[in-house]
């Protein structure tokens, strides 16, 4: 009887132990784990790309999409009963997890034409009113800023010859220190009107003209409207003003007096005490085109004032450029530049260029021998650990800001990269 007993209380507790983990209460035991693995393994990818962008080798996305978590449960009790002296049972419990991941290499045309096409103004205005630094969203993003260069040639595999960056890391520091002073720069949307009216065909007298008012409404559903002369003869066909949301540049008018903004507009060619300048996207932007004051310091236009202006031309980076242009912040062990796995750039007196100095305080990669023990992401490429330190605060945002722009970008509404959990 006491080995029945044993046996059943064994099997109760087995059943109950099972049932703890069943049901909404799984939740607790998968959720947050796949969601830390897709996460990180997320980073990690990313990172390799980058590290292989920089050795001259072809990136990879490979997609999560779906993942299916299945758990089984076992139980066994052994129960020996010796009337009446002894009685024995052995019992086992065990649960297994048999997770079923789905894969899909991102290859498509969509994804890939998305990835090399440039970022559209609407995620510039999205990212730089949203608490990101500007000046981090510009040097990422933007290649070129009223024929100011931001290092094109650094939007492909590794050049060997420097680029040109340096005033365009100066205009944008000058940027990022308005935006600490009290918010005095931003980027937003204003109502212009970027058609005016204009007369449609010679005047027609009232006598020769029959209107109605169902043929007033007409015309002012298709953006016409009649006007009456002066003296209420005749009557004019206009097509009425057209007004559309653009993007601006705009300063505080407590900062209108300041340094900072007096030198973005001489830079810049801005004429100056402008309430707001039109930021316009420029799909060209690869020549380079020499900068108006550059023009006459070496006297090629000699006398001839520098015309100033009322928008700013932008030409912005496809996600691919950008990816390229952060690579070139991997740093690689000296044995592979010798070995040739990775192109050496230099000056133009012929001194190694040292890509740090373009991508200081914006990003930086580490390697090394051993794996790291204090990275936010590491990875493993030709036989050297590469990482993201983890007390390097302004290569984390950076970083955050590239995958930010790849789900704004690229998997915005692609419900195919988005990973499925079932359990």
């Amino acid at each position: 009887m006491r080995g029945r007993q044993f046996a059943a209380i064994f099997v109760f507790c087995a059943i109950t132990a099972c049932g703890c983990v069943l049901g909404p209460k799984s939740l607790r035991h998968s959720r947050l784990n796949y969601n830390r693995a897709v996460q990180q393994t997320s980073r990690e990818e990313l990172l390799l790309n980058l590290v292989r962008m920089r050795y001259h080798e072809s990136e990879e996305f490979l997609g999560v999409s779906s993942i299916t978590g299945q758990y089984t449960y076992t139980a066994d009790l052994v129960a020996r009963s010796i009337w009446p002296k002894n009685s024995e049972g052995t019992a086992t419990l065990g649960a297994q997890s048999k997770p079923t991941i789905v894969y899909s290499p991102e290859q498509g045309s969509e994804f890939n034409q998305r990835k090399l096409s440039p970022v559209s103004l609407e995620t510039l205005d999205l990212l730089a009113s949203k608490g990101w630094a500007i000046d981090r969203v510009l040097r990422v993003t933007v290649r070129n800023l009223n024929d100011i260069d931001n290092a094109t040639s650094a939007g492909g595999p590794t050049p060997g010859q420097k680029p040109d960056y340096e005033e365009f890391l100066y205009v944008t520091k000058l940027f990022r220190q308005l935006q600490l002073d009290h918010r005095s720069v931003e980027v937003g949307l204003e109502e212009r009107v970027t058609t005016d009216s204009s007369k449609i065909g010679e005047p027609i007298t009232l006598a020769h003209l029959s209107l109605k008012g169902e043929d007033m409404v007409t015309a002012a559903q298709q953006g016409y409207e009649f006007r009456l002369s002066n003296d209420n003869q005749s009557a004019e066909l206009w097509k009425r003003p057209v007004t559309t949301s653009v993007t601006v540049l705009r300063f505080a008018g407590t900062a209108e007096a300041s340094p900072e903004v007096a030198e973005i507009c001489q830079t810049l060619e801005l004429q100056p005490n402008l309430p707001s300048y039109r930021i316009r996207i420029d799909t060209a932007g690869q020549l380079k085109t020499p900068h108006s004051r550059r023009l006459s310091r070496h006297g090629l236009e000699s006398g001839t004032p520098v015309p100033l202006k009322d928008e700013i031309t932008m030409s912005t980076r496809s996600l691919k450029e950008m990816m390229f242009y952060l690579s070139h912040a991997v740093n690689a062990p000296p044995e592979h530049f010798r070995c040739g796995y990775v192109r050496s750039t230099f000056d133009d007196f012929g001194n190694p260029f040292n890509w740090n100095d373009m991508t200081a305080g914006l990003f930086h990669i580490h390697y090394s021998e051993k794996k790291p023990i204090d990275a936010d992401v590491a990875v493993k490429h030709r036989g050297y650990w590469f990482y993201l330190s983890n007390c390097d605060l302004d290569s984390k945002s950076t970083f955050n800001l590239l995958q930010e722009l790849i789900n704004l970008e690229i998997r915005a509404g692609g419900g195919a990269q988005i990973p499925l959990l079932t359990i």
